[in-house]
């Protein structure tokens, strides 16, 4: 199977990280006291409740993670290789980031406790009663719980088989969408997650690259389908979700139904076309994981100085936060991220070269 990375990979995570960053910058506009006299306000709270950029974005992720990640588990002890790989991606700059965190936190004399800080650091807080020092993070966690599934279904050699997939892919629609149909039926009181759901977009991805890539028909049809059982859960359990306040729907139904088939449109377009064709794009892209971790931190520190109050002026401070994160993310790119992933492939290469047998020549 081909592992080639694509080109426009890295085009699409720039915008699905821009997304992510404006939609977080109209949230921060629409609770400044007093926005909803200001110039700005109706086409904000507009735009927010009709399309949200923010999931919008995460779907794309998630898509794409599902489409590429998987193929990076290769080589002499591949399960090694990746583990190895994926810590030195993605562990260095969270740290850095909790790093800020709790600096800031600790400059507004809201120190978090030790415990806190070290679960954090595990990119799984949960597991230890702990919550997100930033609620933005959460994505990560989704990440994890897809690696450890991919991991588990290469050790059993069913990763490639694309009917596993997809039976794997509705089980995690299933374990969101259950519970949630027994409430609304007043039938049990099951606890509800939406961890399940949000990984099966992941699987969407691997089976949209057995499709497009790999040229297995079928696989494409069970994607369409898997696609299609997700975004009829998410249609049902949009009313559920406001009235429970559970952060899975924040202002409306219509805004994140509409970001889902946003992003499902955008990535299978992109991916059978091969677009976008963008260098400006793809050298965002590949700086966007630290625009994911440090663009909260970035436009904080602005808005101290200057706040996001709906006014006309407003749309230079914005533009002031993305070049900002931007430049930012830039460098913790070159100076974290780059070197701990070289480092990362030098500790594989060495151990790789330490487990090589020797081989026995006859005499």
């Amino acid at each position: 199977m081909a592992t080639k990375r694509l080109e426009n990979i890295d085009g699409l995570r720039a915008i699905a990280a821009l997304s992510v960053l404006v939609q977080h910058m109209f949230g921060d506009m629409l609770r400044y006291p007093g926005v909803e006299s200001t110039v700005l306000y109706p086409y904000v709270s507009t735009w927010v409740h009709n399309f949200d950029l923010g999931r919008f974005g995460v779907v794309l992720f998630f898509l794409i993670s599902g489409f590429v990640v998987p193929f990076s588990i290769k080589g002499e002890k591949p399960l090694r290789r990746f583990a190895i790989s994926r810590f030195f991606r993605l562990y260095p700059a969270l740290w850095l980031a909790i790093a800020a965190l709790t600096a800031l936190f600790w400059y507004r004399g809201n120190m978090p406790a030790v415990s806190t800080i070290l679960a954090n650091m595990t990119m799984a807080p949960a597991l230890f009663g702990k919550t997100w020092l930033s609620e933005i993070y959460w994505t990560l966690f989704i990440e994890l719980v897809f690696y450890f599934l991919i991991a588990s279904l290469f050790a059993i050699k069913r990763l490639y088989d694309y009917r596993t997939v997809f039976a794997l892919g509705m089980l995690l629609v299933a374990s969101t969408a259950f519970p949630v149909l027994l409430r609304i039926n007043h039938v049990a009181e099951l606890p509800v997650q939406y961890i399940g759901l949000h990984v099966s977009f992941l699987f969407s991805g691997l089976l949209l690259r057995f499709s497009i890539i790999d040229k297995r028909p079928r696989a494409g049809l069970c994607a369409l389908c898997l696609l299609g059982l997700q975004l009829v859960t998410i249609f049902s359990l949009s009313d559920f979700s406001l009235l429970r306040n559970d952060g899975f729907v924040l202002i409306s139904g219509q805004a994140i139904l509409a970001a889902y088939i946003a992003a499902i449109i955008l990535f299978i377009t992109a991916a059978v076309t091969l677009r976008p064709h963008s260098e400006t794009l793809a050298a965002t892209g590949q700086i966007s994981y630290s625009i994911y971790l440090f663009h909260w931190l970035v436009c904080s520190f602005i808005y101290s100085q200057l706040p996001l109050t709906g006014e006309w002026r407003s749309l230079a401070i914005m533009m002031l936060c993305i070049v900002a994160t931007l430049i930012v993310s830039s460098a913790v790119y070159n100076l974290v991220e780059k070197p701990m992933q070289a480092l990362g492939k030098y500790i594989v290469n060495i151990y790789s070269r330490t487990n090589m047998r020797p081989v026995r020549l006859s005499s």
